[in-house]
């Protein structure tokens, strides 16, 4: 017991002497009466955002348009497609809008008259009559164009009815409108997108890849390959 007491005298005479050194060292401290530039913490400003130049934003706008005519001038003088690529393009652009572009002029001209623009729940139904007006200019069939009947009075529109009958109001007059003009942006995107030749040729090669997987046989015999590349030539033409 006589130990352990006398062991707790000396740790309380430690703690006292610890004490008094450390009130003294406060007691003489003193501040400086100037510190350094070094020694003193500035905080930095915040910068300003710079804002962009009218010479910048010019030079960046011609820059791309060069881009631009770059890629127009490399795409004109780009080589003619392979016979395999392309050859959808190219029917309907030499077989098929040379009839339906007279044929969409006088649609408009109807739907003017009409006032199909303007009426949603109008009679006038565009696609029936681009339909009719086809049917009546086949260039094959030239005696059409005496008779020119409407699109209800040919046979094989009322046997088509027939089987499958039509709705008693058409989309046109249930969508509303913002709903229609979804629709419509939505399939114009598609068209402009589809119509890239780097889209088209890579539709190409799906198209070629699906047909040799559907006919492995073409690869052993060489008279069919010939045969099936007469004939997407033959297309093209």
């Amino acid at each position: 017991m006589t130990g352990r007491t006398t062991d707790r005298k000396g740790k309380g005479k430690e703690i006292k002497t610890i004490v008094n050194e450390f009130e003294n060292s406060i007691a003489t401290f003193t501040l400086p009466n100037s510190l350094s530039c070094s020694e003193v913490f500035f905080p930095a400003a915040p910068k300003r955002k710079q804002l962009a130049k009218w010479d910048d934003i010019i030079s960046e706008s011609e820059r791309k348009f060069q881009e631009i005519e770059q890629y127009e001038e490399n795409k004109q003088g780009r080589e003619p497609a392979t016979p395999f690529l392309n050859t959808e393009c190219n029917y309907l652009r030499d077989q098929v809008f040379v009839y339906l572009e007279p044929a969409l002029e006088e649609t408009l001209r109807k739907a003017q008259i009409w006032e199909a623009l303007k009426i949603q729940k109008c009679f006038f139904n565009g696609i029936d009559h681009i339909a009719q007006v086809l049917w009546n200019n086949n260039p094959k069939h030239p005696e059409r164009k005496e008779h020119n009947l409407h699109i209800f009075n040919m046979a094989w529109v009322r046997n088509l009815l027939k089987e499958n009958e039509r709705p008693y109001y058409p989309k046109s007059w249930l969508w509303p409108e913002e709903y229609a003009a979804t629709l419509i942006q939505k399939t114009l995107r598609q068209y402009f997108v589809q119509r890239e030749d780097d889209v088209q040729e890579m539709r190409n090669f799906w198209k070629k890849l699906k047909l040799e997987r559907e006919m492995p046989e073409m690869e052993a015999n060489p008279f069919l390959c010939k045969q099936f590349a007469s004939l997407n030539q033959g297309q093209k033409s």
